[in-house]
This record gives structure tokens, sequence and C-alpha cells, in this order.
């Protein structure tokens, strides 16, 4: 979704959109007035008005034409994520939302992102653990998890600050329901005669359950479940530190014994 969510209805449809919303504003009040601030693969540039105390520019492709993303205002720097033309060391956050996912090689977008933040600099990430395709062809990964956060980020240059969870297991399962059922309905436009009437009564019979009952339902026990195995997605905060690691892998989360490479 890339507008922010503003009405119940909206976020009744989208929690998780409205989560990262919540979590993007209050890590933006965060900043001092006057910080400088990339919004990296911005779209339409939903987040301008969270950061209006701030210097604030975007950066995004520009390629994907589609229904998705409608641009409301010019971007500040249409190239390649991995190569912003901006000097070293110049920003002091950069936000980079449900982007990851939609670019070839994320561990050199993590790189660039050293390469522009000062010291003590503020690196705000979102991106899917679980998601259908989308914004296609431009999706490349389907989900990232916080053993990717805490290996990679230590080995770019970044402290990992925390790393919150959100929707969990019921949501992580509701969603794949919705999708099969969105799927399903788009189907059903093919069929002819009383196969399309078939499938639209057994469609009918399940919308309240699927739309209504389960997301009100399965939510309730993901404080029960271990949530970062199963989840929408992960809010990371990384400060971008004065002296790399020497050897980030020492610190990282390392493989079971018997996945370790001889």
């Amino acid at each position: 979704m890339d507008k922010l969510v503003e009405t119940n209805r909206e976020r009744f449809w989208n929690p998780e959109a409205w989560v990262r919303d919540q979590w993007i504003k209050n890590e933006a009040q965060k900043l001092p007035p006057g910080s400088r601030v990339l919004d990296a693969g911005a779209g339409a540039s939903k987040y301008q008005p969270f950061f209006a105390h701030c210097q604030y520019q975007t950066q995004d492709f520009c390629q994907y034409q589609g229904p998705l993303v409608k641009y409301l205002r010019p971007v500040d720097f249409v190239c390649d994520i991995t190569k912003i033309p901006l000097p070293a060391a110049t920003l002091d956050a950069v936000v980079c939302t449900e982007v990851l996912e939609h670019v070839t090689d994320p561990i050199s977008v993590l790189r660039e992102f050293g390469r522009l933040l000062k010291p003590g600099g503020r690196l705000l990430l979102t991106a899917p653990q679980a998601s259908p395709v989308h914004m296609e062809p431009y999706h490349y990964y389907g989900g990232f998890t916080h053993y990717w956060y805490r290996y990679w980020l230590p080995a770019t240059g970044f402290e990992v600050d925390s790393i919150v969870v959100q929707g969990g297991p019921g949501r992580a399962v509701i969603s794949a329901i919705q999708t099969y059922y969105m799927k399903w309905r788009a189907r059903e436009q093919n069929l002819q005669g009383p196969w399309r009437l078939m499938s639209l009564a057994v469609r009918m019979s399940v919308k309240i359950p699927v739309h209504y009952l389960l997301p009100w339902l399965l939510p309730r026990f993901d404080a029960s479940f271990d949530q970062t195995q199963f989840c929408i997605g992960l809010l990371v905060g990384a400060t971008r530190l004065a002296q790399p690691n020497p050897n980030p892998a020492a610190s990282a989360p390392q493989p079971p014994s018997a996945l370790r490479k001889p």
C-alpha cells in the first residue's frame, strides 16, 4: 500500500502497513530538526509528512508502471539504489521500506547505505519475511529473517539497534489465505455456466471467515508462538558505526554445525 494508512477501514484491511507507518513516524520524531534524510525506494513519498522537520529527499528507479504506485511528486534521485549520486557520509538517516525484496543484490544496497550515512547515522529498514509475489517482475526475494539482518548489517558497518516483528504467525496465515481467496476470485472469472455459479456459491460461503472471523481470531494467539520464525515482516533499526566491525561474522548468529561448509 503506497499511501499512509489513515482511516479505520484502511487499518482493518492493511494492518501491517499501519504498523509500519506508525513505526516510521515514531522513529522520525527521534531525529533532530534539520537532519538530512533519504527515503530510498520511496515510491509515492508517503512518509514525507513524518519528516517535515528534516531535509527529506527521495530515490527510486521509477520503472514500475502499475496500479500500486502513483508518483505524486518528482523523485529527487532517479537511479540504481546501489549507485546514489551523493557524496559519502552526507546523510543523517536512510529510510528503506519494503524495497530489499525488489532488488537483485540487497547486500550491495546495505553497503551503499553505509557509504552515504555519517557515523552514528540511522538506518530504518523494513522488508517482508513472508509475502506473495508482488510488483512483478521486480520481486527477487521471498523474505528476510532476523538472522539475515544480524549477520549482514554488522558485516556492512552497522550495529543492530532493534528488530520488531510485524504481523505474527496468525497474520501470516491470514495473508496466505486471503491471497488464495483473491486468486480463486480471479480464476472464477474464466469459468462458465454452472461451474462459475458453483464456485461463486462456495466462495461466498467462506467470505466472512476469511475476511472477518479469522483476522479477528488468529492474531490473538500470536503471543504464544515464536513470532520471528513465521511473520509478515520485520522492522529493523540500525546505526552506522564510526569504525566497521573488523570481524562481523564473530558476533553474528552461526548456522547449525550440520549446515556449515567443511
